[in-house]
């Protein structure tokens, strides 16, 4: 799980606060700060069951407000789970495995520390079918100046029942950096390099908003859903790129709730839409009904499917310089350690032809572990 549904709740705050009336306009305070915001979801994945806590913030700021010292468990039909806080204030997790079942039903339940008590909808666990496939296409789009690749998702429910889909992916990609250091300085000496560090992985993780109802069609098919394009001005595709995407059945009061969050975030590029209702989650106060809470507690199935682009999948395409202002120096070696101590880190020695001398450049153009991480992923191929 990651921070983008509790920026979206915020920025639903921010479209709360705004008039339909085109004048200018001086946001008030409506009530509307402060608010608890639940982010939980549950699935059968091995990743540990987690919420998130924490408070709306005031229209001129974006800072994460976490809500720490609760008490949260998870419930099923004859269980009860513990969550602990982590170390990321607001992060409550389980420490074990819930083995949650498909079938089965779960409730949150959740007391402040100053004692307020908060409840889910009992929620039951919906079956997520397969994904046939996750493909990619090559697309050049003139009218924005992009190249690059369209992903999409393909899936079906043979037994016309799930109707509801959601996805979230998870990105990961191969770069080098424009020098490849075989020497360092240690105390004035110079010393081989062990551990590489010019080839590195970066990782992200999906912030929009994806989801498909097929409920218009005669059967439950998902055909060529387009789920992300990836640029060439990003560094992405310049040798492997890998995505894995996770698929999730939805009911239809969650299939219009995530519809609701995404209408919020596409009205944003105007301060004058008309101002939308408020979104009805399923956590609410259970001494207060009229308390709004923002939040909605999910479970259902996880399918994965991952696949690789590399860059020989597509056509010649010309990447642009993503290092610009790296330079290199050729120095002699009696100026080491001034160059080190200027911060400049050493590339490589280069005898010939004589006299020797020690190729320098900056850090950023020489250690990948700058932006990423030199230890390769289990999954790459």
């Amino acid at each position: 799980m990651n921070y983008k549904f509790i920026n979206i709740l915020n920025l639903f705050i921010l479209v709360l606060l705004l008039s339909n009336c085109v004048k200018e306009f001086d946001p008030p305070s409506l009530g509307y700060e402060n608010l608890l915001v639940v982010d939980a979801f549950l699935s059968d994945g091995e990743e540990p069951f987690e919420v998130k806590l924490s408070r709306s913030t005031p229209v001129d700021t974006s800072a994460f407000i976490p809500e720490s010292g609760a008490s949260i468990s998870l419930s099923d039909e004859s269980e009860k789970y513990f969550l602990v806080e982590s170390d990321v204030q607001g992060v409550y997790v389980y420490p074990g495995n819930i083995n949650a079942q498909i079938g089965k039903s779960y409730q949150i339940h959740i007391q402040t520390k100053t004692g307020n008590q908060y409840e889910s909808s009992v929620v039951a666990m919906r079956e997520t079918p397969e994904i046939d496939s996750v493909t990619f296409r090559y697309e050049e789009r003139s009218s924005v100046g992009l190249t690059g690749v369209q992903i999409y998702v393909n899936t079906h429910d043979p037994e016309n029942g799930t109707w509801y889909y959601r996805w979230e992916w998870d990105e990961t990609w191969k770069f080098r950096t424009p020098y490849n250091s075989n020497i360092y300085c240690d105390e004035g000496k110079i010393k081989p390099r062990e551990e590489q560090i010019n080839t590195c992985w970066k990782s992200g993780k999906s912030t929009s908003i994806k989801f498909f109802n097929s409920k218009n069609l005669m059967k439950d098919i998902v055909a060529d859903y387009p789920l992300l394009y990836v640029d060439t001005n990003t560094d992405r595709l310049i040798s492997k790129y890998s995505i894995n995407v996770k698929q999730y059945a939805l009911s239809e009061e969650s299939y219009n709730y995530w519809k609701e969050l995404q209408k919020i975030t596409e009205n944003l590029g105007t301060l004058f839409d008309p101002q939308p209702t408020i979104i009805k989650g399923n956590v609410y106060n259970v001494s207060d009904e009229k308390e709004i809470v923002l939040g909605y507690f999910d479970a259902s199935s996880v399918q994965e499917d991952r696949i690789f682009i590399r860059r020989g999948d597509l056509p010649s395409t010309i990447f642009p310089n993503y290092y610009p202002f790296c330079e290199d120096s050729l120095v002699s070696p009696d100026r080491v350690e001034e160059m080190v101590e200027q911060g400049w880190w050493l590339i490589e020695l280069q005898p010939l032809p004589p006299p020797p001398v020690i190729r320098f450049s900056s850090r950023y153009c020489i250690d990948c572990t700058l932006d990423g991480t030199n230890v390769e992923p289990d999954f790459w191929e």
